[in-house]
């Protein structure tokens, strides 16, 4: 069975702050099983101050620009945070392991409250068919726990899920906005495919908020 791709997104975090540190890769730092599959999330650690500056919660994300050939790609990382008031107050320390997407082990970067990040979980590990568009569900992700609210997803053909839908099965109905449908003109409708707003074996991304 294919994995979930769940999408996991903070209402809470609109425009974050957004700051330079160091970081810095270190041998104290064990690598997550799964996590260069994105089926966990790393993790950082950092002094109490810059999570306090920065407004963090329980994650971070690290982001870099990085030249290759003629462009630049911007490449960022979303972390589990572990408070550390040993280390100096500008600076993150991460796992040598997963440095390598950064291509360095020493290096600046651009910090932030994460806004959103995706993790991939097996369908054999977690009971999710049935579930609807607005139900609560726990997600433990390298041992912390999230509580999640279901806001959506898409099958394996793309085609999205709507709330407004009942049941598993896909259904081609008239739509005047989105999901599924983004008008061109105030008013217009067409007649989509999409899915209903139960989860089945066919739906490969779920799209989710956290709650607290």
């Amino acid at each position: 069975m294919p994995d979930f791709k769940i999408v996991i997104s903070d209402p809470e975090t609109k425009k974050p702050k957004q700051q330079k540190v160091h970081v810095k890769a270190v041998d104290g730092i064990q690598s997550m099983e799964g996590e260069k599959d994105k089926k966990a999330l790393p993790i950082a650690k950092l002094n109490s101050k810059l999570k306090e500056s920065l407004g963090l919660d329980n994650l971070i994300t690290l982001q870099i620009e990085k030249q290759e050939g003629d462009k630049k790609n911007k490449i960022k990382v979303s972390f589990l945070i572990q408070v550390d008031d040993s280390i100096p107050e500008n600076e993150v320390h991460i796992g040598k392991g997963i440095s390598e997407k950064f291509g360095a082990e020493d290096f600046e970067a651009i910090a932030y409250r994460t806004k959103s990040f995706q993790i991939a979980v097996d369908q054999s590990k977690i009971n999710l068919f049935g579930v609807k568009i607005g139900d609560t569900i726990s997600l433990n992700i390298s041992g912390v726990t999230f509580k999640l609210k279901i806001t959506g997803g898409s099958d394996n053909t793309g085609f999205p899920m709507r709330a407004d839908i009942s049941g598993l099965a896909k259904r081609r109905v008239l739509l005047s906005g989105p999901p599924g449908y983004h008008p061109e003109e105030e008013g217009e409708r067409k007649r989509k495919m999409v899915r209903g707003d139960s989860l089945s074996n066919e739906i490969v991304q779920v799209n989710t908020v956290i709650l607290r």
